[in-house]
């Protein structure tokens, strides 16, 4: 698929999370033949771990199988939409929702996607490197604009939070949901464990940095400024509205 196609695929599948019962059926249907589709939110899930990419959810949700893996809680998560949180919030699920500083969040994805080949920036030309910026930076404005307003149903946890004190994240979903799950013990050992399980999708690598860089410029930049100013004032408000200082 070129990277053309890929971007307009983006922006339809923006428009599908619109419907959030529309979205979860295009995607059951999808995912009905793989393991992945167990991810997708349920009715009988027991928790909701989720964010934009690159906000700490793959370190999340792999301290709370550790803490709680003897228990086999089903956890949905890694959509990457807000699709699933509208609908943990419907149908009362516990819902853990990560958040990242989009100046970092977005450079991060995008170098992360080349790596994996979904977004070759040695295929872009520069203004297709603009383009997705300035998509990946509405994604994210429109994730936190779906979901803030549900602040209620959810333990916000920002990436600062879920990779130094995440055990604390999961007491605070106790309290409020007034579940039992087991508190992740935020040791250097389990922190290793972790890693060492999913070193490739979690460590950083020197060889995204050039790539980081480049797409943080844009960020920055002019061109994207509208959709930058969105994004950092979403990103503002949701940590407002759970009573959260603005990370260092």
């Amino acid at each position: 698929m070129s990277q053309k196609a890929m971007l307009w695929r983006r922006k339809l599948s923006a428009a599908i999370e619109r419907s959030p019962h529309f979205y979860r059926s295009v995607m059951v249907f999808r995912y009905r033949n793989v393991p992945f589709v167990r991810r997708i939110v349920s009715r009988g899930h027991d928790i909701v771990i989720e964010g934009f990419p690159r906000c700490a959810n793959s370190f999340a949700v792999s301290a709370f199988a550790l803490a709680n893996g003897c228990r086999d809680p089903r956890v949905a998560t890694h959509m990457h939409s807000p699709a699933q949180v509208v609908l943990a919030a419907e149908w009362n699920i516990p819902t853990i929702l990560n958040i990242r500083a989009p100046s970092k969040a977005i450079p991060a994805f995008m170098a992360f996607a080349g790596k994996l080949g979904k977004i070759d920036a040695t295929q872009l030309s520069t203004a297709d490197k603009h383009a997705w910026v300035t998509e990946q930076t509405l994604r994210f404005a429109r994730f936190y604009e779906t979901t803030t307003p549900l602040h209620k149903h959810y333990v916000l946890s920002t990436f600062q939070q879920t990779t130094q004190d995440f055990g604390k994240v999961i007491a605070q979903v106790n309290e409020r949901f007034d579940c039992d799950f087991d508190i992740f013990q935020h040791t250097d050992e389990n922190v290793q464990k972790i890693f060492d399980y999913r070193a490739s999708h979690l460590s950083p690598d020197a060889s995204r940095d050039n790539f980081k860089a480049e797409y943080a410029e844009i960020y920055a930049g002019k061109n994207n400024a509208s959709a930058r100013q969105r994004a950092e004032d979403i990103y503002l408000s949701a940590l407002n509205k759970s009573q959260i200082e603005v990370p260092d």
